[in-house]
């Protein structure tokens, strides 16, 4: 069990810091391909990979959702494959599907925890779009208040949701 939620921490940095380094050097597909490498060696070490594979499918189109509303909105300016198409890049929804890797094990604490969850995308979305501009992998097309207050209250909203999803799916 704590081998396995320590191959899901250096699987998830593994695959964040790919992706970002991916999106810097505008080599787009190495996110999505570490991520699924990842997906891959973490559902052979899962036993009831059958309930996370529908949380990651799940997942992939929330993360698709938000992103691409951000786009949309011209919000957040992804750089990338797809935006030309007003879709969100996939190193952008690779992110959320390595945050999603982690939801049933490493950040399984949070279960049930909604206002816990929703406080902690409160405060992380600004630093991780933040961290994102910063490294020029995306722009901001609206004030960075704006940009903070928008991506808090959607963090707030979705984090918790992203929860009571694999929650429902676990009981299920």
């Amino acid at each position: 069990m704590k081998n396995s939620i320590i191959i899901n921490v250096i699987g998830f940095y593994i695959c964040w810091w790919l992706t970002i380094y991916g999106a810097v050097s505008q080599f787009y597909y190495i996110g999505p391909l570490a991520t699924i490498i990842f997906i891959i060696i973490h559902l052979n070490k899962v036993t009831n990979h059958k309930k996370e594979d529908i949380f990651l499918i799940i997942s992939f189109f929330l993360g698709l959702f938000i992103e691409s509303l951000l786009l949309n909105l011209d919000i957040i300016i992804h750089k990338g494959l797809l935006v030309q198409y007003n879709i969100a890049p996939l190193w952008a929804v690779s992110l959320w599907l390595c945050f999603a890797t982690t939801l049933l094990h490493s950040f399984k604490w949070l279960s049930k925890r909604y206002i816990v969850s929703s406080f902690l995308g409160l405060l992380s979305a600004p630093m991780i779009y933040f961290s994102m501009f910063s490294l020029g992998v995306i722009e901001f097309g609206v004030s960075k208040i704006f940009v903070i207050l928008i991506t808090s209250v959607l963090w707030a909203l979705f984090v918790p949701l992203f929860i009571y999803i694999s929650d429902q799916i676990l009981d299920s």
